[in-house]
């Protein structure tokens, strides 16, 4: 007779451990298993913002500003009135503005910066790159016009 032995993670330990580990997706995952009536449900959801905005602060951290804002994202869905995140969002679509504008996108750049609110640290500043990015547009826009 041949027993098998099934081993059954608990998404709670799994996640908190990439939590501990740093490893923010894996926590995130493991820990949106957590059933709504597991003893631990509440620090689950803790856990997991806490997972979703130290993601989007490493990811800006490296300059991966689409990763960022996928992670803080999720917090403004959950929490709309988490501030922070949603400072970073803002940063993180600055940035990308600025990259386009930098590489010569000034479509792109003017878009991205329009993106970010107005209650954003970075506000002033996407506001004045969006008007560089509208100034380019308009000199490209003159020079291919006929006449």
């Amino acid at each position: 007779m041949a027993v098998l032995v099934v081993a059954c993670e608990d998404p709670y330990q799994a996640g908190l451990q990439a939590f501990e580990d740093g490893d923010w997706a894996t926590a995130i995952d493991r820990l949106e298993r957590v059933a709504p009536f597991h003893l631990n449900y509440r620090d689950a959801q803790q856990l997991i913002r806490e997972s979703q905005f130290a993601g989007g602060v490493e990811a800006i951290d490296k300059g991966q500003w689409e990763l960022a804002v996928r992670y803080l994202r999720q917090i403004d869905e959950r929490d709309p009135n988490h501030a922070a995140a949603r400072d970073h969002v803002g940063a993180a679509f600055y940035e990308m503005a600025r990259r386009a504008f930098a590489g010569g996108d000034s479509k792109e750049a003017l878009r991205l910066s329009h993106i970010v609110h107005s209650t954003c640290s970075r506000f002033d500043e996407a506001r004045d790159l969006a008007r560089q990015a509208r100034r380019r547009l308009d000199e490209e826009e003159a020079l291919t016009a006929p006449g």
